[in-house]
């Protein structure tokens, strides 16, 4: 199973390069047409916008997933293994519990955007897409913390902090 979330997470890494690497594209382009042509392209500031919060909240769920989220380890470092491993346990499903409630309460404001219809001013894209982020990203959250608090990592069987993982 850690294979395959390796794999997903690898694959989602190279996703998001990918679409930040459009974005720099389009607003490289956009510049240009704007200074160099006099025209800019219709409704790409609010396809970077919408692209920029798919981008941080899909990151967020990537950092949880690799257990690169923030937190204050000054505990963690002091105490023994066992009641690390317990602290750790509780930390997620506090993260699995708290997202889940965010990806609920969201869940229903998106209902309400798709029921209205709401859409962006330039493009006319439903408002729905970039408050989905929310929900998906929230829902995932609470997947992998979850899976975190059920599955421990090697860490917490040693009784050392977990090592940074570079990008």
């Amino acid at each position: 199973m850690t294979q395959v979330l390796n794999r997903v997470g690898s694959v989602f890494r190279k996703l998001l390069g990918v679409l930040l690497i459009a974005m720099v594209l389009l607003n490289v382009a956009n510049a240009a047409g704007r200074y160099l042509f006099g025209r800019s392209i219709q409704g790409s500031d609010e396809i970077l916008v919408f692209a920029m919060v798919w981008l941080v909240f899909l990151g967020a769920v990537l950092a949880t997933a690799r257990r690169g989220h923030l937190s204050f380890d000054i505990l963690d470092r002091l105490l023994p293994p066992g009641p690390r491993r317990l602290l750790r346990i509780v930390q997620h499903l506090t993260i699995a519990g708290l997202s889940g409630y965010v990806a609920l309460q969201s869940w229903t404001v998106l209902q309400k955007l798709m029921l209205i219809g709401q859409s962006s001013m330039a493009l006319g894209l439903p408002m729905a897409i970039p408050h989905a982020a929310v929900v998906v990203s929230f829902l995932l959250i609470a997947l992998f913390s979850l899976y975190a608090a059920v599955r421990p990592s090697r860490s917490d069987d040693a009784g050392a902090p977990e090592p940074e993982r570079a990008p």
